[in-house]
């Protein structure tokens, strides 16, 4: 069996604006391996985010393709791309938009009852996916009684908690101070080691990306470098 997780394809993503054709990634290539911690550099405008927004299906290419284990997921229907997101992927971003009127636990909740999931089963693996980033004594506490490392690692739960295939993460430090994200890098890289979730991170943190398994460099909507550290 392959250990390709998801496989890019010439992905291309473009816009028109002004009666031009914007190109923001163009023909790119990519395989992403199970359980592999991905670190992917680059300037602004560089298609970091775009990449990230396609893997997880928030929005889709312009040419090319992406595989997940093998199924190419342009060709889902709107209900089996809506599956993908929920239960293959997770997602973290810089600001963790927490609704801020629910306790931690009810938010991490959130991605089960859109599920349709028995709401007990759906508290018990919230409190479960909260006791892994260390938060099981914040269970009822509520966006604002948390610090901003708190609220992150809460999101995060919610990230994982339909234990999803691949983490994708865009700047998920970048509104942290340094102590506070370097906690929350230990965190990602603690589900990747221990879940062996895959971790696919868009960062601009240089010294954090050293820490990856594998460096991806994306300029100008290519990937101009691609190094994977050996163990």
């Amino acid at each position: 069996m392959s250990n390709i997780l998801l496989g890019v394809k010439k992905l291309v993503k473009s816009f028109d604006h002004g009666g031009k054709t914007l190109r923001i990634l163009n023909s790119v290539d990519l395989d992403i391996l199970h359980g592999e911690s991905i670190a992917v550099l680059g300037a602004s405008g560089a298609g970091k985010s775009t990449l990230l927004h396609l893997l997880g299906g928030l929005d889709t290419p312009s040419g090319g393709n992406i595989f997940f284990e093998g199924s190419d997921i342009a060709k889902y229907s709107s209900k089996e791309l809506a599956a993908y997101r929920a239960e293959k992927i997770g997602f973290v971003f810089q600001f963790h938009h927490l609704l801020q009127a629910f306790t931690a636990v009810e938010n991490v909740m959130i991605p089960c009852l859109i599920r349709k999931m028995d709401r007990e089963k759906a508290r018990s693996k919230a409190k479960k996916a909260l006791d892994v980033v260390g938060l099981d004594h914040r269970l009822t506490h509520r966006p604002g009684q948390l610090s901003g490392g708190e609220q992150q690692r809460v999101a995060i739960a919610r990230a994982i908690v339909m234990e999803p295939s691949i983490l994708l993460a865009d700047e998920p430090t970048g509104n942290l101070d340094s102590n506070t994200g370097q906690k929350i890098n230990e965190l990602l890289f603690d589900l990747n080691g221990k879940l062996g979730m895959t971790l696919f991170v868009v960062t601009h943190n240089t010294q954090m990306a050293s820490l990856f398994s594998r460096q991806v460099t994306l300029a100008d909507g290519v990937v101009t470098g691609d190094d994977r550290r050996e163990n």
